[in-house]
């Protein structure tokens, strides 16, 4: 388990705040009430601080959320309620006709270790699912693969201006098939935090997931492409 994800956790929405990849909610919102315009079920796989399923239950979905990381769900839990988020692995979904909608945002389906496992947790999101229910994945996007270094610049934990910093870069592993190398950098003067961390992103190619998705048993798979924190705009079918 990652730093960034357990010792850090209460520190997730400084460097990345809420309202930072609103635009990419409000386009799966839109989705999922498409899909379910009334009563809408959900689940968000890495639901991380909550952050997603806060603006979810305020756009009338009933979300819910799992996230591998106790103390991403103790965060989360304070802001969406205990009742709605559960401590648990991808890999260990077994819920049936649970949910019309299942999203994982923020790369996390990368976080699997093997082929096998990547095939195994988009089987069991699609028994998860309610007859004609949606599956939305974020996924790396290989134009961002540049092996830039990326700063964010945030406020302190009172407000302090341009206090936290958020660096990141992401670098392919050309030896390595579809490998990613995540390199953060999360540091804030105020609180006195310095955290380096690499993540090992596997599995990091859009094409895997939808052969992944196909071998589930999906219907129909789609990309959404985009490589800026704005809605997906060009679709290609799959």
């Amino acid at each position: 388990m990652y730093r960034l994800f357990r010792e850090f956790a209460h520190r997730y929405d400084l460097h990345t705040p809420p309202g930072h990849y609103k635009h990419d909610h409000a386009f799966v919102i839109a989705e999922a009430l498409r899909v379910a315009p009334q009563n809408c079920r959900l689940l968000d796989v890495g639901c991380g601080t909550g952050v997603f399923m806060e603006a979810a239950l305020a756009s009338g979905i009933d979300a819910y959320g799992l996230d591998s990381a106790p103390e991403m769900i103790d965060v989360a839990a304070q802001r969406v309620g205990a009742d709605r988020v559960r401590v648990q692995r991808m890999q260990d979904i077994d819920d049936v006709e649970a949910y019309d909608v299942i999203c994982s945002l923020s790369w996390t389906i990368h976080y699997v270790e093997s082929l096998i496992e990547l095939e195994d947790v988009i089987a069991r999101c699609r028994r998860a699912l309610r007859p004609g229910g949606l599956l939305m994945l974020q996924v790396a996007n290989d134009d961002a693969m540049t092996g830039a270094v990326n700063i964010d610049i945030e406020p302190g934990p009172a407000g302090e201006p341009d206090d936290t910093y958020f660096i990141h870069r992401f670098r392919p592993l050309h030896d390595v098939e579809h490998w990613v190398i995540a390199d953060y950098v999360y540091a804030s003067r105020a609180a006195g935090d310095l955290l380096t961390e690499q993540h090992a992103l596997k599995f990091a190619a859009p094409e895997q997931i939808i052969n992944a998705g196909r071998v589930a048993g999906f219907p129909e798979v789609s990309v959404l492409n985009s490589t800026v924190i704005a809605p997906f705009v060009v679709a290609i079918n799959a």
